[in-house]
């Protein structure tokens, strides 16, 4: 069975897994308003680590496991206009591996 994870933009699915629960929709599109800022300086920018960073905290709250929190923001930076048009395929893979490295330093940081 599968769990679709969506927003007006974007219908993904992901294997259902107990005791986890979807992600908001709002937090998704944080998410995308956060990815947009990156364009312009092809980094993470502090809008897009605040947005990833509350992400991550839904997603552990949810149940997530690293892996499904990373096809949904991989999902995000294939969907977000500002991404997904930068112009060369490079461009993007450099944003997106900066992005998902935040992802997973930011989920595997220790709790305080």
């Amino acid at each position: 069975m599968t769990l679709p994870i969506s927003n007006d933009r974007v219908f993904a699915t992901l294997p259902q897994t107990p005791g986890r629960t979807p992600l908001p929709p709002e937090a998704m599109e944080k998410l995308r308003d956060g990815l947009s800022s990156c364009r312009t300086n092809r980094s993470v920018t502090p809008e897009a680590r605040v947005a990833i960073e509350a992400l991550v905290a839904e997603a552990r709250r949810s149940g997530w496991t690293p892996e499904q929190l990373l096809i949904a923001v991989k999902d995000a930076c294939y969907t977000t206009p500002e991404i997904a048009e930068l112009t060369t395929t490079s461009e993007r893979e450099v944003v997106l591996s900066r992005i998902v490295t935040v992802c997973i330093k930011e989920y595997f940081r220790p709790l305080q």
